[in-house]
């Protein structure tokens, strides 16, 4: 008869071979484990709390430039900018303040907020907001080669309506009616249904296509 004892002192040994063996590498990977599950909590922490903070400063931006504190609303704003590009309200911010400086009359400083965030915004639909409004800002001081290479990007979302139309400005600027009533015509085809911009495109379209009868 085997004695029980003997089955139980031979298991325990068994498990001290097998803990000096791999017990090493058992303890590190739980820390590991537990390095990695602290870290991304913290991660998660870290960021949200920037988020929230970039958050204040654009709501306190906004609200300061409403009250017609316009140094005030950029301090604000640069600082997003400047301490929390990795948020999506540094894009919003950059927004904002190209309005601000062009309200202003510093279209200079207007041109570089919004060269920012098409270059740095976080969200395509802030980048493309920026871009827009950059190409109408250069069409409208006569930059037309400028303009034009902002509208041509390859994936325009949901803006696809809003570039033709630049399109069109564009093509009446250079002279080209003809081009434009076409970029008017898409542009409308890519208009949703019930849009309240349907009628200012058809006052162009018409323009252009009077223009393009002469």
């Amino acid at each position: 008869m085997v004695d029980p004892h003997f089955i139980e002192d031979e298991q325990a040994e068994r498990l001290k071979q097998w803990w000096k063996q791999n017990g090493t590498s058992v303890i590190t990977g739980a820390v590991l484990g537990l390095g990695i599950i602290f870290g991304v909590n913290y991660w998660r922490d870290y960021r949200d709390t920037r988020a929230e903070t970039a958050s204040g400063l654009f709501v306190l931006m906004t609200s300061q430039y409403s009250a017609g504190d316009a140094e005030a609303a950029r301090a604000a704003g640069r600082r997003v900018l400047d301490e929390f590009e990795d948020t999506p309200y540094a894009g919003k911010a950059a927004l904002f303040l190209a309005r601000v400086s062009y309200e202003s009359e510093q279209g200079e400083q207007a041109r570089v907020d919004l060269q920012w965030a098409v270059d740095n915004a976080r969200e395509p639909e802030t980048q493309h907001a920026a871009r827009l409004r950059l190409a109408r800002l250069l069409l409208s001081e006569g930059d037309l080669d400028a303009a034009a290479s902002l509208v041509s990007v390859p994936d325009r979302g949901a803006f696809s309506s809003q570039y033709l139309e630049l399109e069109g400005d564009l093509a009446m600027s250079r002279g080209d009616p003809a081009g434009a009533r076409e970029a008017y015509r898409k542009a409308l085809e890519s208009l949703p249904q019930g849009s309240g911009f349907t009628e200012f495109l058809n006052m162009k379209l018409d323009s252009a296509v009077a223009e393009a009868g002469k």
